[in-house]
């Protein structure tokens, strides 16, 4: 890493976090000098983190597949999984490690390319995707000198897990790719709201617009975009005149147009040595503008990643802040300053008194989540049924009969892999929406919840026969059976005894007789077939309701018990903040006329400090920002 100019921004920077260090050392906060030590640490690495977000189908998975040259690399058709990420580096060769955290610690497991979306897609295979946490792509592209590409799970907001890690990820970002896509709706309020999160971690912004290649109004839909985020940006501000100093550059965050058809097409025809009409090609992509982005986000990582360390400064700061308001209200000679201060401290912990018998509340009406995913697996499956049922009543031949029970288990058995996933998505929107509301009400942040998809049962396994005896030799019954066919074969060989005489009669009566005996045996055997595969059909159904219906409410137990064990620490911890700072208050307030007033110097030193570093703080982050817009250059801005 090159030296920064100690003049700089960045000298500057770092000598900034250096005494904000120092501050909380000497407060006695290491836990607060270790965040500062934290992000301190992220200078050593040589290698510029990009993380690619977006809402699923967005088209985030196919540019990265553009932009390191391989079309086929990350899953494109499915959305990545849950609480993994993709990491494309670097290397002398194409490869892929998985990383998954066990009980026994984390294990590194080599796996082929080509088995990449059965571990990190939500298409793939569920007992691979268990416990891992990332797949690790290296490849020889030198677009990824200097840099590390971070493929997320889409930022949707119902999907469970997904935005939370997204968010996550965001913590060692040097810098965000944000897709929207040509040729799907506008921007959505989960997606700004996501955004909104991120601009309190990462400085460099940038938005991929991706699918303009066939979008005649793509340049409307980014200018309804752009709008979209000033009304947000405007109204969030106004609601809280804090938030301007993340939200603002936002609003100045370039905008990029891209094709990855395009860049495709045009490599096809530089493999064809059509040169001019693959440049031409490459040009209308936009991909050499979006690269230039990418490579100034590499030489100027430093500028980028300033921003993470100012934040967490600035929060820092602010946490010191109120130890100081304490010490110098405990060190006045107005007992009336403490009175207030212990005051606040008291309704605090009324407030988390009255927050506790809430969370008894919310804990017994979130018992009855188990109950309605029943509910959703019923309706569900019942729209799976229908149609088969429907089917079975027009197979009028035991041909058609036999046939469609040969290929009714494995028909049957993909529907319902289809719409599992359709039932495990109503359930986390279920549970996202009583969850969130639950954790809103206690004051925590939105829940994170990780679903656990179990197989289905392999119905291919399972026989789902129609009649059973229909091989076996059938009874005849004279009244129900022979007498009707045998009286319509009379009166029909009476008919044509009249026309072609005795012989006629005796030609004709029995071969109509027989006709229609044999034609009503074969119905009746349809029939029967038709309800004995009904019925196979309600009890199959029945069985994998029972299942999913069981292990769903297994799923959303767990999911209940670790939110609100989540609720209860974090209660529990503001309890025993908020009681020591009214034990301190208090022995404070006892000591010495001299100590109180030691430390009400104390305090007051440290507020003056700590408001000289604020103002320094913004004003670093103000220098930042301008000097990340200042990366790339050439792209389209609002």
């Amino acid at each position: 890493m090159t030296t920064p100019d100690q003049n700089g921004p960045v000298a500057r920077l770092l000598r900034y976090a250096n005494e904000v260090h120092s501050l909380a050392s000497r407060c006695g906060r290491a836990d607060l000098a270790e965040v500062l030590a934290s992000c301190a640490a992220r200078w050593k690495d040589e290698c510029t983190d990009i993380v690619v977000a977006g809402a699923q189908k967005r088209g985030k998975s196919r540019l990265l597949n553009t932009l390191v040259g391989h079309p086929d690399l990350v899953p494109v058709d499915a959305d990545v999984a849950t609480n993994c990420f993709l990491s494309l580096r670097r290397g002398p060769k194409l490869a892929a490690v998985v990383h998954r955290s066990t009980e026994n610690g984390p294990v590194q497991t080599p796996i082929t390319v080509e088995s990449i979306p059965d571990y990190a897609s939500m298409r793939g295979d569920a007992g691979k995707r268990r416990d891992v946490v990332s797949v690790d792509i290296t490849l020889d592209s030198p677009l990824l000198d200097g840099l590390r590409l971070l493929d997320t799970p889409g930022v949707d907001s119902l999907t469970v897990g997904h935005r939370q890690v997204t968010v996550a990820m965001l913590q060692r970002a040097d810098a965000l790719l944000f897709t929207l896509s040509a040729q799907d709706q506008p921007v959505l309020r989960h997606e700004l709201e996501f955004l909104a999160e991120a601009a309190e971690r990462v400085q460099a912004i940038v938005f991929v617009l991706t699918k303009v290649e066939d979008s005649a109004n793509w340049r409307s839909l980014m200018e309804e975009n752009q709008a979209r985020l000033r009304t947000f940006v405007t109204e969030a501000v106004a609601e809280n005149p804090a938030r301007a100093a993340t939200l603002n550059p936002l609003l100045s965050a370039p905008w990029i147009p891209v094709s990855s058809k395009l860049a495709e097409a045009a490599e096809v025809k530089r493999r064809e040595g059509r040169t001019e009409r693959a440049d031409a090609l490459r040009a209308r992509s936009g991909m050499d503008v979006l690269e230039r982005h990418l490579r100034a986000f590499a030489e100027g990582r430093d500028s980028a990643r300033g921003a993470t360390v100012v934040a967490a400064a600035l929060s820092v700061l602010g946490s010191l802040a109120t130890g100081a308001k304490d010490d110098v209200a405990a060190g006045s000679d107005d007992e009336g300053d403490v009175t207030a201060r212990l005051a606040e401290v008291d309704a605090g912990l009324e407030q988390l008194t009255e927050l506790a018998a809430k969370r008894r509340a919310g804990a017994v009406a979130n018992t009855f989540l188990g109950r309605e995913v029943a509910g959703i697996v019923a309706a569900r499956v019942a729209e799976v049924r229908q149609p088969y049922e429907n089917t079975i009543s027009t197979l009028k031949k035991q041909e058609q009969i036999d046939r469609y029970m040969a290929e009714l288990p494995l028909s049957v058995q993909r529907s319902l892999e289809a719409i599992w996933s359709q039932i495990v998505y109503d359930v986390e929107v279920l549970s996202r929406t009583t969850l969130d509301a639950f954790a809103r009400d206690l004051g925590l942040d939105p829940v994170d919840l990780e679903a656990d998809r179990r197989m289905l049962p392999n119905l291919s396994q399972v026989q789902v026969r129609g009649d059973m005896a229909a091989g076996a030799p059938e009874s005849v019954d004279m009244v129900r059976d022979v007498l009707p066919s045998a009286s319509i074969g009379l009166s029909l060989g009476g008919f044509a005894a009249t026309l072609l005489g005795p012989v006629g009669f005796i030609l004709v009566a029995p071969a109509i007789g027989a006709a229609i005996f044999m034609g009503r045996r074969s119905m009746e055997k349809v029939q029967r077939n038709q309800a004995a595969l009904r019925s196979a059909l309600r009890d199959q159904f029945s069985i994998v309701s029972r299942e999913m219906t069981l292990d769903l409410e297994r799923m959303v137990a767990t999911w209940r018990v670790n939110v609100e064990q989540v609720a209860d620490e974090s209660l529990m911890r503001r309890r025993r903040e908020l009681e020591g700072r009214r034990a301190e208050l208090k022995a404070a307030s006892a000591r010495s006329a001299e100590e109180r007033r030691k430390a009400r110097q104390s305090g007051q030193d440290r507020i003056t400090a700590i408001g000289t570093l604020t103002k320094r703080g913004h004003e670093l982050r103000k220098e930042l920002a301008t000097a990340v817009a200042a990366l790339g250059g050439g792209a389209s801005r609002p």
